[in-house]
């Protein structure tokens, strides 16, 4: 039964996998929630958004790349150390340097969305972020990500048959191109009841206070 005395706090968290304060942000998200338990109802949507859309479909080499991004090698090696620091404070560690590929996320979105109709969205979601950053997994590739489904419980045979599916690709990919042309610009961005929202990997006591002021503000509205 729904408890009539605590509100439903609907959070939809825009964020892409192979960003990786997306990961801490998510990781944040999960002992946040456990802060607002008492309080809310909390029904969290993940949602689609790709930083590097145009990455061709089979990937490139994410050092290279981001090589490139960031050219200066002391820039690149203070926001390791920042993502570490973030990570301890949401409660896991990880190596932001551990994954050599970066995939087209398409497809990894295609399964989250998939996921959300099976009840499983954040299970998957967060298995399938684990794949990429602690074991370096192909996170665009077919085969790897049915397994992930499998494991999550999903149907293996419905996730290829969605992975391969134009009219789901096209989904979401207008979802991700509608949260860039509404002027989502950061990931992760957490968006309180469709109305307000705020960008940033904050820590879990942090993130679970701006998420309340949030559903303050939205209740003022």
């Amino acid at each position: 039964m729904t408890d009539p005395d605590r509100p439903r706090l609907l959070i939809d968290i825009v964020a892409d996998p192979v960003c990786p304060w997306c990961y801490v942000g998510l990781k944040s998200f999960e002992l946040a929630k456990d802060r607002l338990k008492d309080e809310f109802i909390v029904l969290p949507r993940i949602r689609a958004y790709q930083l590097n859309p145009d990455t061709p479909a089979d990937g490139v080499d994410r050092r290279e790349f981001y090589a490139k991004k960031f050219p200066d090698e002391a820039k690149r090696a203070e926001m390791a150390h920042q993502l570490k620091a973030a990570a301890l404070g949401a409660g896991f560690a990880f190596d932001p340097s551990l994954p050599t590929h970066l995939p087209n996320t398409l497809k990894a979105h295609q399964l989250i969305r998939l996921a959300h109709f099976d009840g499983a969205q954040e299970r998957l979601a967060l298995m399938l972020y684990a794949a990429y950053w602690d074991k370096n997994a192909d996170i665009g590739d077919d085969e790897t990500l049915v397994k992930i489904a499998g494991e999550a419980g999903l149907d293996r045979d419905n996730a290829l048959a969605d992975l391969q599916n134009p009219k789901s690709a096209g989904e979401v990919k207008a979802e991700a191109d509608a949260f860039r042309q509404a002027g989502v610009t950061g990931v992760p961005t957490f968006i309180v009841n469709e109305r307000t929202g705020f960008s940033g990997a904050l820590p879990p006591a942090r993130l679970a206070d701006a998420l309340r002021q949030a559903a303050r503000a939205t209740r003022a509205q």
